[in-house]
């Protein structure tokens, strides 16, 4: 028996450290990032399950220059290590690709470079399932590719879904042309791309998720309410999951208070409590109000501490060791105390849902938010572990690019009923 339980042990710590290569080998450019172009906001989450590893899904998101991300989401032929080999391969390929590319990055010159690559390395009765999608936030619309693919979803302000659907078959070794298709996004301000271990989910041994799967995305107004959404109904998945939500924020008919602070131990309470007294006061019940202020201080200090004093981890370990902490904040505040931290509060009450929100920015020199994938493949290195409390207090939150801004978010919303 110890020997059956050494086995599954070492089986675990092996499966977990092969998961951790292969998340190392993803590339997320907006990983905890908002993205914010021309005024129009938008947040891309993903929820990436595989049934077993390594998984034959994979996937990318890259920025192209300061107007454009590529979304790149593949589901190999099979189960296993086939299906994993290639699709691991795939997703390095494309994002070696990127890098060298840079701004001339061009999408069809890229999928047929790949599938160059990749058909001397399939067999001939393999395929590759993929959708290549390049959004163009300039010119308002979507270049895509889709080899075989669920049809991504749409939904526009009307709440009006559409289906973008596949235009090209699988790859294969034989594949001899590509079709390209323009979407415009102008409109849009919620999409949906994912496999097909989603939409071929079974639920309730009966139907497949796909008859549930466009009213969900309609109702569901953020990535948080679809995941549930889908958890409710099944939290069984047969093949391996991924999907990504991409949400544009709509920020009509919101109320707003603005706070400004000095940096200053002293001003630290006193915004606590107006924030505290900002959520009160539009209804936000007891227990989610405590776990958005815990969260809302842990960002907070670390704007007044690693932000506008500058102060970084191993600096104020050292200091603390050595009870010098104290003495040297205040000499950081003589120099830094008049840099500000801006608190934006936001509410948006609508019919389905009410949205709490804290925008705050420090004048700190930010941090790389890539950093935090840390906690999954280098854990060992990894030093925010407020971030991670952060992370299951909040329903969600997001940086800027440079790492001194972040969104913190709440919803309230009506009670999920079956149907």
């Amino acid at each position: 028996m110890q020997l059956l339980l050494d086995k599954l042990a070492n089986n675990k710590e092996e499966n977990e450290r092969v998961f951790h290569k292969e998340t190392y080998v993803l590339r997320n450019d907006l990983y905890f990032r908002f993205y914010e172009h021309r005024g129009n906001r938008w947040f891309v989450d993903i929820s990436y399950k595989p049934k077993q590893t390594p998984s034959g899904d994979t996937y990318s998101i890259r920025k192209i220059g300061e107007n454009k991300i590529l979304i790149l989401l593949i589901d190999a032929m099979g189960k296993g290590l086939t299906a994993s080999i290639t699709s691991i391969l795939s997703s390095a390929f494309i994002n070696d690709y990127v890098d060298r590319a840079g701004e001339s990055f061009d999408l069809l010159e890229c999928i047929q470079t790949y599938h160059k690559y990749i058909s001397k390395l399939i067999f001939e009765e393999e395929v590759v399932s993929c959708s290549f999608v390049l959004f163009d936030f300039d010119r308002q619309e979507a270049l895509s590719a889709l080899f075989g693919m669920p049809p991504i979803l749409l939904c526009d302000e009307e709440e009006k879904v559409t289906k973008l659907r596949s235009n090209n078959a699988p790859l294969t070794r034989f594949t001899d042309h590509i079709d390209l298709q323009k979407t415009p996004i102008e409109h849009i301000y919620k999409i949906l791309l994912y496999t097909d271990g989603l939409n071929e989910t079974i639920i309730d041994d009966r139907y497949m998720y796909r008859y549930y799967l466009d009213q969900d995305f309609l109702k569901a107004p953020n990535y948080k309410h679809f995941f549930q959404e889908v958890l409710r109904r099944t939290n069984h998945f047969d093949d391996d999951m991924t999907f990504i939500f991409l949400e544009r924020e709509r920020c009509n008919h919101c109320q707003i208070k603005l706070i400004s602070i000095p940096t200053r131990h002293a001003e630290l309470d006193n915004a606590m409590k107006e924030v505290e007294l900002f959520l009160t006061k539009h209804g936000m019940d007891t227990k989610n109000r405590a776990y958005m202020m815990q969260a809302f201080s842990e960002l907070l200090f670390n704007a007044y501490e690693h932000g506008n004093l500058g102060i970084d981890h191993q600096t104020k370990r050292r200091l603390l060791e050595e009870a010098k902490f104290d003495a040297f904040i205040e000499e950081k505040e003589r120099k830094y105390g008049e840099k500000k931290i801006k608190i934006l509060l936001h509410v948006k009450d609508e019919p389905h849902l009410k949205t709490f929100k804290i925008d705050m920015q420090d004048e700190g020199a930010g941090f790389d938010t890539a950093l935090m994938r840390n906690r999954i493949v280098k854990k060992e290195q990894f030093n925010g572990r407020g971030l991670l409390m952060v992370s299951r207090l909040a329903d969600a939150y997001y940086y800027n690019t440079k790492g001194n801004r972040v969104i913190l978010k709440k919803f309230k919303y009506k009670e999920l009923k079956n149907g």
